[in-house]
């Protein structure tokens, strides 16, 4: 089996906006819209059209395709299979053998040759990710043959929406210019959108940050199966010293008018029920301090060393796929949605309070 890591990021804008003085307000458009928009437009496509720019004109961005697309009519969900391009056709694609000497300079690189069946192949990494248009967040799963990026998905789809995919107001201008590459004449063009009176110009943006939980909204039930230890960081005071030690009753006397605080952690070993846990949750919201930067209240899970402290942690969740075939090298979108619809609310736990089938698409 594969293990998959989720990471959950919040879209924070997706749509089309117009400028209202420093800010940008949301005029029109959902993730819902976005999602149905690009994955119409790569159906039927050829894998080296779903890059929206001309590779030849930016030779140095990052190369991004779309391998496989796959929506759940029910949910809304969609996945996204792109892929990450390594170098470019002319084979610039290298390796270092694994004995070479730091210092030797020749004869331990490698050439990539990037040809198959006497054709050129697109040689890279696949890209997973999981988009919830009805909560807003967009997923990355991460396995060990693939890559994730964020930025790099957003800057992708907003691409695609702004050179490719069609608008009922969409205005494309061209211009002339030089090609500073080489030099050559070149063609640019300016998109602009337009609201629907035609008084105002519009841009489609896409935006996602990394999605902080209130632990308070999680799962307690599930979330206490997982937890093996509570910690626990408090400051103590106290003007009172032992007696038994003569340096400590000199101390004492020479202190007595000022107050000892210590910064305390306790880390206990404990196995929770869910009423335990939503009582030490409840706790913490009534006794937390932000402005205080030691005291808090925090858990580790079985076989983790890492600290989540109860004001905020980052959501990550795991899927299991069976390995890929050897003459495999990625999952198919269909594939992977057909799984994590079988997991969907224990995955999406955390962001569901009261999950409900009426849910619509929010806007943002």
């Amino acid at each position: 089996m594969e293990h998959g890591l989720i990471s959950f990021f919040e879209l924070e804008q997706c749509g089309f906006f117009c400028k209202n003085g420093s800010e940008y307000q949301h005029e029109e458009g959902t993730v819902e819209d976005a999602m149905n928009s690009f994955c119409e437009w790569v159906k039927d496509r050829d894998f080296n059209q779903t890059i929206p720019w001309d590779v030849e004109n930016h030779p140095r961005r990052q190369q991004i395709y779309c391998k496989s697309v796959s929506q759940d009519s029910n949910t809304g969900d969609t996945l996204l299979v792109l892929w990450k391009r390594y170098g470019d056709d002319s084979g610039k694609v290298s390796g270092i053998s694994p004995d070479a000497k730091v210092g030797k300079d020749t004869g331990d690189s490698i050439k990539i040759d990037p040809k198959f069946k006497g054709q050129s192949a697109i040689l890279g990494q696949p890209m997973y990710y999981w988009i919830v248009p009805k909560l807003n967040i967009l997923a990355t799963i991460n396995f060990a043959h693939s890559c994730a990026a964020t930025k790099e998905v957003c800057d992708y789809l907003k691409r695609c929406v702004d050179y490719r995919i069609s608008h009922p107001r969409k205005k494309v201008t061209e211009r002339e210019g030089i090609n500073p590459n080489n030099g050559e004449p070149i063609i640019s063009k300016l998109v602009n959108f337009s609201t629907e009176d035609n008084k105002r110009t519009m841009r489609f943006r896409f935006s996602a940050s990394m999605k902080e939980l209130n632990s308070s909204k999680a799962n307690a039930a599930r979330l206490a199966s997982r937890i093996s230890h509570i910690v626990v960081r408090d400051t103590i005071s106290t003007n009172k010293v032992s007696e038994k030690d003569p340096i400590f009753t000199l101390w004492a006397k020479m202190h007595k008018k000022k107050k000892v605080s210590k910064q305390l952690e306790i880390v206990e070993e404990v196995a929770l029920t869910q009423n335990e846990l939503s009582e030490i949750i409840e706790l913490h919201k009534a006794e937390y301090n932000p402005a205080n930067k030691w005291n808090n209240i925090g858990f580790k899970e079985a076989g983790s060393d890492t600290i989540k402290w109860l004001d905020k942690y980052v959501s990550r969740e795991h899927i299991r796929l069976p390995a890929l075939a050897h003459d495999q090298n990625y999952y198919s979108a269909n594939t992977m949605l057909k799984r994590i619809l079988t997991e969907r609310d224990i995955l999406l736990s955390q962001f569901l309070e009261k999950p409900s089938t009426n849910d619509t698409a929010s806007k943002i």
